[in-house]
C-alpha cells in the first residue's frame, strides 16, 4: 500500500459547486470524514483513515449535509498544525437534500508535509464539524515540514482527479495504521531492501508476508503469535503479535466488543494517549484499529514512550488481533514492515 515543503503554487483543492452563501435554517452536517477515495456515484468516502504517508496521492474530505435547501454551500477550511495553526486552503461545494460532498486536496510530487491537520466544514457562518489526520513520513521519501507560503492563502477550484476504485485505493492508496507523533522527529525505514517469507496458518486461515530475517514463537496460555527482528538489532525492540480469538469457544462477543475491551485496556495505562481510532481496509474488509503511545520499558530497562496500533480482523470463526508495537523511534524507522504485512495478509477456509 502506497499512502500519506508543500508548495501552494502547485497544489489544487477540487470539487463541484460554487461559491454563493444563504441563510440556512433546516440544514445540518454529520460524517466529516477523511480518505483515499470517494464512490464515483456517491461521493461517500472509501478507505478511511485518519493517518497517511506522506506519499499518499489525493486525498478526500467529506461531509454529509442533511435536509438542505437547494444551493446549500458548505466551505471545508484545510488547516497545518504544527508550530501554528496556519490556515493552507479552502473551497466551497454547494449540496440540496441529504447526500455527501466531496472536496478533494492534491499533493505536490514531494509528498505531503509531515504532520498534524484539521478541516473544518462551516455551514453558513458556524463550523459544524471537524476532520483532523496526520501526515507521517514514508519511505524513501525526503520528509518535509512547514508550509512556506503565507497562511490564509486560499486556491482557485480545480477539476479534481478521478477518484481512485476500492480495488486500487485498497492496493495503493489506502490508508493505514501508522507511526505516532513525534514532536517533529522524522525517520526513515532502516531496512529499506527487506527480502519477504509467507507465514501461513493453515488450521486459523490466514496468512502474510514478513521479513525473511525475523523470527517468531508461540507466547501466553493462548498460544498467540510475536513476531520479531533478529537479535541484537533495533528490530528486536518490535511485538508483531497475532492473538486469534475461537468465537465458538465461551462468550467472547464481537470484533467491536473485543477492541473496545483492548482499547479501555489501554486508555487506563498509566501516561497513555489514544492518538487516533479509525478504520481502513484490510483483506477484503473494513478493518477497525486504534493507535496508543504509552511509556514502558525497552529491552534495556529504560523507560521510553512506545507506539502501539492494534487492529482487528474478522475471519469467522475466529478473531484476528494484530498489534504492532515498539520503542517510537524504532517504531517510526519500521511502520513500513508492518504495513507490508497487513497488506499481504490473506484470509482462507479453516482447516478444523
Amino acid at each position: 500500500m502506497r499512502l500519506f515543503p508543500l508548495l501552494l503554487a502547485v497544489m489544487s483543492l477540487a470539487l463541484a459547486g460554487c461559491e454563493s452563501p444563504l441563510p440556512l435554517t433546516t440544514a445540518g452536517l454529520s460524517e466529516p470524514a477523511i480518505s483515499t477515495a470517494v464512490d464515483l456515484n456517491t461521493k461517500a468516502p472509501l478507505e478511511k483513515a485518519t493517518i497517511f504517508p506522506a506519499d499518499t496521492k489525493t486525498l478526500y474530505a467529506t461531509v454529509r449535509v442533511k435536509n438542505a435547501p437547494a444551493d446549500t454551500d458548505v466551505k471545508a477550511v484545510f488547516y497545518y498544525l504544527e508550530e501554528s495553526r496556519q490556515q493552507i486552503a479552502e473551497n466551497t461545494a454547494r449540496g440540496e437534500g441529504s447526500r455527501y460532498l466531496s472536496y478533494a486536496f492534491n499533493p505536490p510530487e514531494n509528498g505531503w508535509p509531515a504532520g498534524r491537520y484539521e478541516v473544518e466544514f462551516v455551514l453558513g457562518d458556524e463550523v459544524r464539524e471537524t476532520a483532523a489526520f496526520s501526515i507521517v513520513p514514508a519511505p524513501d521519501i525526503p520528509v518535509t515540514t512547514g508550509f512556506p507560503s503565507a497562511p490564509g492563502q486560499q486556491l482557485p477550484p480545480a477539476q479534481a482527479p478521478s477518484p481512485a476504485s476500492p480495488a486500487a485505493g485498497a492496493g495503493a492508496e489506502g490508508a493505514a495504521p501508522a507511526a505516532p507523533p513525534s514532536g517533529g522527529q522524522t525517520t526513515v525505514s532502516s531496512q529499506p531492501d527487506l527480502k519477504y517469507k509467507t507465514f501461513l496458518d493453515r488450521q486459523t486461515g490466514f496468512s502474510f508476508e514478513l521479513p525473511e530475517n525475523w523470527t517468531f514463537q508461540t507466547v501466553g496460555v493462548n498460544s498467540d503469535y510475536l513476531f520479531s527482528g533478529p537479535s541484537g538489532t533495533p528490530e528486536s525492540e518490535i511485538s508483531v503479535i497475532v492473538q486469534v480469538v475461537d468465537t465458538e469457544k465461551g462468550a467472547v462477543g464481537s470484533l467491536k466488543d473485543q477492541m473496545l475491551t483492548l482499547l479501555n485496556h489501554y486508555s487506563r495505562m498509566n501516561g497513555a494517549k489514544i492518538e487516533s481510532k479509525s478504520q481502513f481496509q484490510a483483506a477484503g474488509q473494513a478493518a477497525p484499529f486504534f493507535l496508543v503511545t504509552y511509556p514502558a520499558e525497552d529491552s534495556k530497562k529504560q523507560r521510553v514512550t512506545f507506539g502501539h496500533t492494534q487492529l482487528g480482523i474478522d475471519h469467522s470463526p475466529y478473531l484476528l488481533l494484530i498489534s504492532y508495537a515498539a520503542p517510537r523511534q524504532i517504531y517510526q524507522q519500521n511502520v513500513a514492515i508492518f504495513q507490508h504485512m497487513v497488506d499481504s495478509l490473506k484470509l482462507m477456509a479453516p482447516v478444523r
